[in-house]
């Protein structure tokens, strides 16, 4: 049984619907699966999990949603080396196309910088995600199940 810990950011629920939509997928196969709000998570967090999540929404042009962000400040001093991680980015396409799901990007880069190891490309969900419900988001949920251990 693998510990997993999702710790996202979310203003309009969309990122919330996803990371619960993945987080159930996790749990069905009884792996330990915790999901935390960025603001209520400490960076010493993602130390007692085997896999570790993070999930934002996009803003403007390319901008993580604030509470994700002002974790992600909480990081500097967190060594990841060894540990396995995934993102989840979320993006409205009002935005230019090459900056509107810019969180994943960003989340990636932020995770390997410390020396997390990605488990898989994360998943960029482009609108809402309602409509991705029965397929990508699942799809992306049982990829995920076959890197746990």
């Amino acid at each position: 049984m693998t510990s997993v810990l999702f710790i996202y950011g979310s203003t309009g629920g969309n990122t919330e619907m996803v990371v619960e939509n993945v987080a159930e997928i996790i749990k069905a196969q009884k792996h330990k699966v915790t999901v935390q709000r960025a603001e209520m998570s400490e960076a010493r967090d993602l130390l007692k999990y085997d896999v570790i999540i993070l999930a934002s929404p996009t803003y403007g042009h390319g901008l993580l949603q604030e509470h994700m962000l002002a974790f992600t400040k909480k990081l500097k001093e967190i060594d990841l080396k060894g540990r396995t991680c995934a993102v989840i980015g979320v993006g409205d396409p009002k935005y230019e196309a090459q900056y509107h799901v810019e969180s994943a990007t960003t989340l990636e880069k932020i995770l390997t910088s410390h020396g997390g190891e990605l488990l898989l490309p994360a998943l960029r969900v482009s609108g809402s995600p309602v409509r991705h419900l029965k397929g990508f988001i699942p799809h992306w949920g049982k990829q995920l199940l076959t890197k746990l251990k």
